[in-house]
C-alpha cells in the first residue's frame, strides 16, 4: 500500500509540476514597427492580412488547416513566427510594436472547410469558358440593400439613374421594415462590408421560390464564415412575401439584354486572351462576370483554386452611362472604356499572384512602407492602406492606359488616359498614379520583342523603389 501510495503521490506531484511550468511560460516575443501583418497558412501568402491590435488580448488569427495539420507564419515588417496547426491547436504569442506595445496575438486551430468544390461534371462543363450572369439570389440581395436605409443614400452603393431602379422600389419598398432589412443595414453602414454580403449570396442558389446552398461553393470572399448564412431565414421571408420570384421572372428579358451586351460588346473575350498573354504564369480554366443592374460603384474580385481546377470571379456593375463621363471619344473608344470596370477585377486575378512572387514582396513592402507619400488619407485610396493592396491598385489602373493603347483608336488614347489620371489622382487620392502611368504606358510601348508585362516587373518595381523616398 505504501509503495502505491508514493507512487500516485509523485504522479500528482509530476502533474501539479508540468500544469504549473505550463502555466508560468511567457508567450514568445516578436518584433514588429508596422501594424500590417503578412500571413501564411500552409504555401499561401497573405499579404496585409492582419492588423496588430494592442487593445484585443487575445487577438486570435482563425487559421482553416486541412485535418493533418499545416504551418502557419506571422510575418511583421522586422520578425516572423511559425506553428504547425492543426484542427483544436492554440498558441499565443506577442507582438511587440515599437518596443513598447505589447500586442498578445494568438492562432487557433480551425478545420478548413474549401471555398468550392469542383466536380468532374463541373469542370467539364465549365473549362475554357467565360460565364456571364445576373443571379436570382444575387439579384434578390442587391434588391434588399435598395431597400436598407445605407443603400438609399448617395453613397456609391446603388445605381439609382435607371428605369430598372424605379421599378424596383416601387415593387419592394412596402418591405424595407422587414426585419432582415434593418439587420442587413447594421452590416452595411461601413461600404467596404458590403463587398462580402454581395459575394457571398452567389454561394446560394435560389430555385422555385426557396434559398439552398450552391453545390458548388460554401463562400465566395475570403472570409472564413459565409457573411450570409444567419440573413437566409430572413432573406427567405423576404422573397417569399414579396412575391420576388414573379419579379425575376417578369425582368428576364431585361436581364438578358444587359447579359448580352456585357458578353458581346465591351470586349471581355479580348481581355482575357491580353491577361493570360501579358501573365504567362497565372493561368484560369474558366471565368465568371456576375454583376446586377443595381451595383453602382461596389466591385470586386476573387479566384479558386480546387481540385485541379482555377475560376477568376469578377462581381461587378453594368457599364451604364454616366454624367459627366468622357463623352468626347468615338464609339469604338466608348465600348473599350465600357469595359473598364470589368478589366479592372479580371486584373487582380492576375496582378495580385505576380506582386506576391518572392523576387518581388519584399522589395514592394519596403518601396510603399510610407504609404503617406503615395495616397491620401482625405479620399478614397485611404482604403488601400498598406504596401500590397496599394502597389495592386496602382498596377491595377494602369493597365487600363495599356489596354487602351493596344485596343481604343489612336486618335481617342490621349483623352482616355487623361481621364483616367485626373479621376486616380484628384477623385480616388493615388498621389503619384499620373507619374507611374506615364512611366509605364513608356515602358511598355518601348518593350522588346517578344516581352510581356510580367517581363517588365522588375523596372516597375524598381521605379516605386526610385520614387517611394
Amino acid at each position: 500500500m505504501g509503495i502505491h501510495a508514493n507512487t500516485h503521490l509523485l504522479v500528482i506531484m509530476s502533474l501539479l509540476f508540468s500544469f504549473t511550468s505550463s502555466f508560468s511560460q511567457k508567450p514568445v516575443v516578436i518584433k514588429a514597427s508596422s501594424k500590417i501583418v503578412d500571413i501564411k497558412v500552409g504555401k499561401e501568402l497573405r499579404k496585409a492580412a492582419w492588423n496588430i491590435s494592442p487593445a484585443i488580448r487575445p487577438d486570435v488569427f482563425d487559421a482553416r488547416v486541412p485535418e493533418e495539420g499545416s504551418p502557419v507564419t506571422f510575418y511583421t515588417d522586422q520578425d516572423s513566427i511559425r506553428f504547425d496547426v492543426k484542427p483544436g491547436s492554440y498558441y499565443e504569442f506577442v507582438v511587440l510594436q515599437n518596443g513598447k506595445d505589447s500586442a498578445l496575438t494568438a492562432i487557433k486551430g480551425i478545420l478548413d472547410v474549401p471555398r468550392a468544390q469542383f466536380s468532374n461534371d463541373y469542370k467539364s462543363t465549365h473549362s475554357g469558358k467565360t460565364f456571364v450572369e445576373i443571379p436570382p439570389m444575387y439579384e434578390l440581395v442587391n434588391i434588399a440593400f435598395a431597400l436598407t436605409e445605407t443603400g438609399k443614400k448617395d453613397n456609391g452603393l446603388i445605381m439609382k439613374s435607371t428605369p430598372y431602379y424605379a421599378d424596383v422600389m416601387k415593387n419592394f419598398e412596402p418591405y424595407s421594415t422587414e426585419p432582415v432589412i434593418t439587420a442587413l443595414n447594421k452590416e452595411i453602414t461601413d461600404l467596404n462590408n458590403s463587398h462580402g454580403y454581395k459575394m457571398d449570396a452567389y454561394a446560394f442558389d435560389l430555385e422555385n421560390g426557396k434559398i439552398q446552398p450552391s453545390r458548388v461553393y460554401t463562400r465566395i470572399g475570403y472570409s472564413d464564415e459565409n457573411h450570409l448564412k444567419s440573413f437566409i431565414p430572413g432573406l427567405q421571408e423576404l422573397a417569399t412575401k414579396s412575391k420576388f420570384s414573379d419579379f425575376y421572372k417578369a425582368h428576364e428579358s431585361y436581364y438578358n439584354a444587359l447579359i448580352t451586351s456585357y458578353r458581346d460588346s465591351i470586349g471581355v473575350p479580348e481581355m482575357q486572351k491580353w491577361l493570360v498573354k501579358n501573365f504567362p504564369t497565372a493561368k484560369y480554366d474558366s471565368f465568371k462576370i456576375i454583376f446586377s443592374p443595381l451595383v453602382s460603384s461596389n466591385q470586386s474580385a476573387t479566384w479558386f483554386d480546387y481540385d485541379g481546377f482555377k475560376e477568376a470571379q469578377a462581381h461587378v456593375n453594368f457599364p451604364f452611362p454616366r454624367k459627366g463621363g468622357t463623352s468626347s471619344v468615338s464609339k469604338e473608344g466608348s465600348l473599350v472604356r465600357d469595359g473598364t470596370i470589368v478589366f479592372t477585377e479580371l486584373n487582380h486575378a492576375f496582378i495580385n499572384p505576380e506582386s506576391e512572387k518572392p523576387e518581388y514582396a519584399t522589395r514592394i513592402a519596403k518601396a510603399l512602407s510610407n504609404i503617406s507619400l503615395w495616397n491620401n488619407p482625405e479620399k478614397p485610396a485611404r482604403y488601400y492602406n498598406d504596401a500590397y493592396s496599394s502597389f495592386n491598385e496602382y498596377m491595377n489602373w494602369a493597365l487600363v492606359s495599356l489596354r487602351y493603347i493596344d485596343y481604343a483608336p489612336e486618335k481617342d488614347q490621349p483623352t482616355l488616359i487623361a481621364a483616367t489620371e485626373n479621376q486616380m489622382v484628384n477623385s480616388r487620392g493615388f498621389l503619384k498614379f499620373a507619374e507611374f502611368n506615364q512611366f509605364l504606358v513608356k515602358l511598355y510601348e518601348n518593350r522588346k520583342n517578344g516581352q510581356v508585362l510580367a517581363d517588365l516587373y522588375p523596372e516597375i518595381v524598381g521605379w516605386f523603389e526610385a520614387n517611394g523616398k
